[in-house]
């Protein structure tokens, strides 16, 4: 082979892995868990091996289980809100009730006006985060998937990024949320791990309006009968000091309410999260 030849070869070869490199980047979905009328937080992580001029991505979820319930539930990551002196990229918009099916779809170009300022390269960056609401009704154990997609919108909103001035379609992994039920010990007011005594006289103060009422009202509610009242102190004081009945349900370890047709709810028990 000549010498012409060989470095005709290198160029070629050099050429083609930049125009590789220049198309490595990906999208990954982060969800979480939680239960009924519960927010939970997902993230969109990005990663890219060159500058980003801009981006547009769908997300679709299902309207049974979930719902983002406003504009205000769709926010940038520090890296995007950092562009252009910390004010955020120059166009930034957001439909939470697209054409095509039920999602959000995102549309950002970081900056109109040179010099540009571009998204470094970036590993695994939490550039958009979704609050989604945990509907009522929706069944425990279920895994709800959040899918990144081109479907959503009229035109369709493609699922691309835009790498200095080539425009990739990123690797997508999808993610998902999974549902829960709270998780509490009936008769533990003070949320120790233990119910005693103290358990029993801080009921008194909550029924009577002394005290502000605690964070999962089903480990209040003592005797399970859907009410909060004098009665569910006087049920635990008469279990530990009488022979009285046992705590409903309760073996003293976190578990669910398993009478969750009463108006009661327990949004956080810290001890059992």
């Amino acid at each position: 082979m000549s010498f012409r030849s060989i470095l005709l070869l290198i160029l070629v070869t050099a050429f083609l892995t930049t125009n590789l490199e220049a198309q490595v980047a990906g999208l990954e979905i982060v969800g979480g868990e939680g239960y009924a009328e519960t927010t939970i937080t997902a993230q969109i992580l990005f990663s890219t091996d060159l500058p980003t001029h801009g981006f547009s991505l769908g997300v679709s979820h299902d309207p049974a289980i979930l719902s983002v319930e406003s504009l205000a539930n769709v926010h940038t990551g520090a890296l995007l809100q950092a562009l252009n002196g910390n004010s955020g990229p120059d166009f930034f918009e957001v439909n939470i009730a697209p054409a095509g099916g039920t999602g959000i779809t995102v549309a950002c170009i970081t900056d109109l006006f040179s010099p540009f300022d571009l998204l470094p390269m970036m590993t695994s960056e939490p550039l958009i985060q979704i609050d989604y609401l945990i509907l009522p009704d929706a069944p425990v154990g279920t895994l709800s998937p959040l899918t990144l997609t081109s479907d959503l919108g009229s035109p369709p909103v493609q699922t691309v990024m835009v790498l200095e001035l080539a425009e990739v379609t990123p690797t997508m992994a999808s993610g998902s949320i999974l549902i829960t039920e709270p998780l509490f010990i009936r008769g533990d007011l003070n949320q120790n791990g233990s119910v005693s005594l103290l358990d029993g006289v801080l009921l008194l103060y909550r029924v009577s309006g002394l005290e502000p009422p605690g964070s999962c009202r089903d480990a209040d509610d003592i005797n399970d009968d859907g009410v909060l009242t004098i009665g569910d102190a006087v049920y635990l004081f008469q279990y530990m000091f009488t022979g009285g009945a046992p705590i409903p349900g309760s073996d003293g370890t976190c578990n669910p309410d398993l009478t969750n047709d009463d108006p009661l709810d327990c949004a956080d028990f810290l001890i059992c999260d």
